[in-house]
């Protein structure tokens, strides 16, 4: 009898520890469950982007501002002080109160805002009106400097009066904000309309745009084509004048090419409204077997004059071997 009653006290004792102590420790097993779920779910609350609408910030050295951005939306890490741009617009000024304009469709400024990239449909806008088109740029505070390492158009100021504007491509670009110099460079090549309907095709390895002032300067193997007539030298820089491009000067040695016509001279200016090309440094110019020469060789209306100054004509040229380039 006393057997029976032991064996049935550890009987019950085992069913209450069962069925009341051992949902309790399940209890405590959930809980676990549930606390890790929420600190994975802090841990990824804190790891959340930080966005901001209609964002501005600016960079500046002192009391100069170097540059000045808006954006629709910005997004960093809590931990970072990266931020990621939609639709963004910078303002970057340049020296002696030159500034550029740049638009994009997404950006990213890293390093304590030293480091700006704009990405997708990036366009640039001088003071100066110069516009350049290109998919993604670089920048960087401490050199100042814009970096397009990508294919790039540019558009010329505005030329109501002369035909248009100046159209210039290019493998790539550079713009350094110290000097408000604009470099284009490798397979450098344009067009542009005169205003009489003639077209004037240009190509070179380099040119230089001023983001202050407004010229052009085209370096290395330099070709410019007006109709028929092909001149090439290592060097040409185009000057405006009332917002309109006024002339063009090559030197360094330029070679003219033309339909029955052909000739060198040590630098030539183009005067483009009044379509006149002035070929100075002992020029030379052979056309069918006549050789002229003299001080100064001018060209009128596409080629169909031709004005020598202190002339000295020689003839029989093809006797005497001269041969065009």
């Amino acid at each position: 009898m006393l057997k029976w009653i032991i064996a049935s006290v550890i009987f019950f004792a085992v069913v209450i520890e069962l069925v009341i102590f051992a949902p309790e420790r399940g209890d405590r097993e959930i809980d676990k469950k549930s606390l890790a779920d929420s600190e994975l779910i802090d841990s990824a609350q804190k790891d959340i982007d930080q966005v901001l609408s209609g964002t501005h910030l600016i960079e500046t050295q002192g009391e100069k501002k170097m540059w000045e951005l808006e954006a629709a939306q910005a997004r960093k890490k809590q931990k970072s002080n990266d931020w990621r741009l939609d639709a963004v617009l910078v303002k970057f000024y340049g020296e002696n109160s030159v500034r550029y304009n740049v638009t994009g469709k997404n950006g990213f400024v890293g390093d304590n805002q030293k480091k700006l990239k704009i990405e997708g449909n990036v366009v640039i806008t001088s003071s100066n009106g110069y516009v350049l088109n290109t998919e993604v740029i670089y920048y960087l505070t401490n050199t100042r400097k814009i970096d397009g390492p990508e294919h790039v158009k540019l558009r010329g100021p505005e030329e109501p009066d002369n035909g248009g504007p100046l159209f210039m491509e290019s493998d790539r670009f550079d713009a350094d904000l110290n000097t408000n110099i604009i470099n284009m460079r490798d397979n450098v090549k344009g067009r542009k309309l005169l205003r009489d309907g003639r077209k004037m095709r240009i190509t070179s390895r380099e040119a230089q745009f001023s983001g202050q002032s407004q010229y052009a300067l085209f370096k290395k193997n330099v070709v410019i084509d007006v109709d028929s007539m092909t001149i090439t030298g290592p060097r040409a820089k185009f000057n405006y004048k009332n917002n309109e491009l006024y002339s063009a000067y090559l030197d360094g040695g330029v070679k003219i090419k033309d339909i029955g016509r052909w000739g060198v001279a040590g630098e030539a200016v183009i005067y483009f409204k009044e379509d006149k090309f002035i070929f100075r440094g002992d020029p030379k110019v052979v056309q069918a077997d006549d050789q002229l020469i003299g001080d100064e060789i001018i060209v009128y209306d596409g080629g169909d004059r031709i004005q020598v100054i202190k002339a000295k004509t020689k003839y029989n040229t093809k006797e005497e071997g001269e041969k065009p380039f």
